[in-house]
């Protein structure tokens, strides 16, 4: 048992590694990486969120956010203004130079998407998803777990 959960991590591990590979190549032109992809789609199909609300959406800690919010920010995708009512509250809107980087991110994730699932049929392209969708919950279930166990809010 032991060596079929190495067997699993494993080839997360390389599917991982590829991917950040394929985007870090893909957008280079553009002077964002992998690191910045996820986080240019949630915006641009949120228009407006806060940044705890971007964490939450990948769960991601605030560290990890802050820096990619940073980059697309300083590449000029993204604005960041303060709320109407509470100018504390900061939010965040791409601008009209993240539109074509937004389709360009949407097509080589699709590109990519197609790649891994080569071969599958779509059943088994279906339960592959629902298992790793499970696989995920399961980890976040976890570490919310041991995290509180701990007496930890977030590790």
């Amino acid at each position: 048992m032991m060596q079929d959960a190495f067997t699993v991590l494993k080839y997360i591990s390389i599917i991982q590694r590829n991917t950040q590979k394929f985007f870090d190549l893909n957008l280079c032109g553009d002077q964002i990486g992998s690191g910045q992809q996820f986080f240019i789609l949630r915006i641009a199909e949120n228009e407006g969120m806060m940044m705890h609300e971007l964490a939450q959406t990948g769960n991601f800690d605030k560290g990890t956010v802050t820096k990619a919010v940073k980059k697309l920010w300083e590449e000029g995708y993204i604005r960041i203004e303060a709320d109407e009512k509470d100018g504390r509250v900061r939010r965040l809107y791409t601008t009209k130079k993240a539109e074509a980087l937004v389709q360009k991110v949407y097509r080589l994730r699709d590109e990519w998407n197609e790649n891994l699932m080569e071969g599958l049929a779509d059943e088994e392209a279906d339960a592959l998803k629902a298992q790793l969708r499970r696989m995920a919950e399961l980890s976040c279930r976890k570490l919310e777990w041991d995290t509180e166990r701990e007496g930890r809010k977030n590790a």
